[in-house]
């Protein structure tokens, strides 16, 4: 299975929720292959170092470099999970014939609502964040295995 995560800029919430997805696949001894990409990001931007820090007890994500999103990545993609409803909307706007595996992370993971952009926020927010998406990644993956 291939999962594409996107947010905004692909440096905060898509590559945490990319090293979560990546860890905890393989403690679930799941075969799965994880992307993320930014709505309107750039190549090559590195993940910041709040969300680094965020996961690091979890997964590496230091060596992240963003990516735009592309019909390539999502044509790949089994899944394609948006952090937010507006992500979503987005998705299904620039490729409304893939409508069937775009979600967001809390549809997949059967949480409530937007996994709110933790940019420029404390460490203290991008650690709820990353606990947020550890939370419904963990839901999401356990719904594949079963």
């Amino acid at each position: 299975m291939n999962i594409l995560f996107v947010c905004t800029g692909n440096t905060c919430r898509s590559p945490m929720a990319e090293g979560i997805t990546q860890a905890l696949a393989k403690d679930m001894g799941l075969d799965i292959k994880v992307q993320s990409a930014g709505l309107f990001a750039a190549y090559g931007a590195k993940a910041t170092e709040a969300a680094i820090l965020a996961v690091q007890s979890i997964a590496d994500i230091s060596n992240h470099e963003s990516q735009p999103l592309s019909m390539k990545l999502v044509n790949e993609a089994d899944i394609v999970i948006g952090m937010t409803e507006d992500h979503k909307s987005v998705l299904l706007r620039q490729f409304p014939f893939e409508e069937a595996k775009i979600k967001t992370l809390s549809q997949w993971g059967g949480g409530n609502g937007d996994v709110v952009d933790p940019f420029g926020g404390t460490q203290e927010v991008y650690n709820a964040c990353a606990q947020q998406i550890y939370d419904l990644v963990k839901n999401g993956l356990q719904s594949i295995k079963e």
